[in-house]
């Protein structure tokens, strides 16, 4: 996930969806004064495109990723005057202290499913915002598609040996009821719920699209140690998604060639800092 062009060009579903949630949320957006944090900007595109353009005149973006690479090319190619970028890492248990309750508001689209502690996650979020401060996030809860590397693990160790980490968090620890799960670790942490959502969606890809898309957000493709290795990979990794019998995956023909459908779920949540204690 360390591949800024790749992940533009095989992250539709991802642009499609943040799109769809920020013009839900459009007037809540509209209404985010001061300094406000977006946590997993990745390349920076839906920072400086969707984002930036629906928050007030005197709202400043401050886009963060674990990666020093997504951060080099967002400061390259989608800067602006209102517009930063800095490397943070949300799991961080020392988060810098000049960070502390710096930020008005907080968004995160399609990130915080890679973070192993949800509980911990969203404590550092907290920490982050202002007192009253709001954050809207959405992340995948599942997708049957990341199955496919545990699937993978014993064909390509030691590469995948931490396969397990890289699925989505309440798709990993099995989770009965997500939203409702959700909605205890943010209480726990102390946020007033202003909203929390699972949301069932689908996206329709080619075989092409669906292996773009793999590779974009890939964590294993850099610890290959050649391109033959690499595509053999990534080339399983789609034989194996298409073959699953799951209520999540539907095959269809189309143009002599055969598509897929992928249905998956996301979790969606609005919530806020209380007031500072007098």
């Amino acid at each position: 996930m360390e591949l800024p062009e790749d992940y533009i060009a095989g992250s539709s579903m991802q642009y499609r969806d943040t799109k769809h949630l920020i013009e839900e949320f459009k007037n809540e957006l509209m209404q985010m004064h001061g300094k406000c944090l977006d946590i997993g900007c990745g390349p920076g595109q839906v920072t400086k495109e969707i984002l930036l353009p629906l928050l007030p005149d005197d709202a400043e973006v401050i886009g963060v990723d674990i990666s020093q690479e997504m951060v080099n090319y967002a400061r390259k190619k989608f800067a602006d005057k209102r517009l930063s970028y800095i490397v943070l890492d949300i799991e961080s248990p020392n988060l810098p202290k000049d960070q502390i309750e710096c930020y008005h508001n907080i968004v995160s689209f399609y990130c915080i499913h890679w973070c192993n502690d949800m509980w911990f996650t969203f404590k550092n979020i907290y920490k982050l915002l202002q007192p009253e401060g709001k954050a809207l996030v959405m992340f995948l809860a599942y997708n049957i598609g990341f199955e496919a590397y545990i699937r993978l693990k014993p064909r390509f160790q030691p590469y995948l040996e931490d396969a397990h980490r890289y699925v989505p968090y309440f798709q990993r620890v099995r989770c009965k009821n997500m939203r409702a799960s959700l909605q205890e670790i943010l209480q726990n942490v102390g946020f007033k719920i202003l909203h929390v959502s699972n949301r069932e969606k689908s996206f329709e890809y080619s075989k092409t699209d669906l292996q773009n898309s793999a590779h974009a957000i890939n964590p294993f493709v850099k610890r290959f140690p050649n391109e033959k290795m690499k595509k053999d990979f990534l080339e399983q990794l789609i034989n194996e998604v298409m073959s699953f019998q799951d209520a999540h995956i539907t095959l269809k023909n189309k143009n002599n060639q055969q598509d897929i459908i992928l249905t998956y779920n996301l979790l969606v949540a609005y919530v806020q800092k209380p007031p500072a204690v007098a």
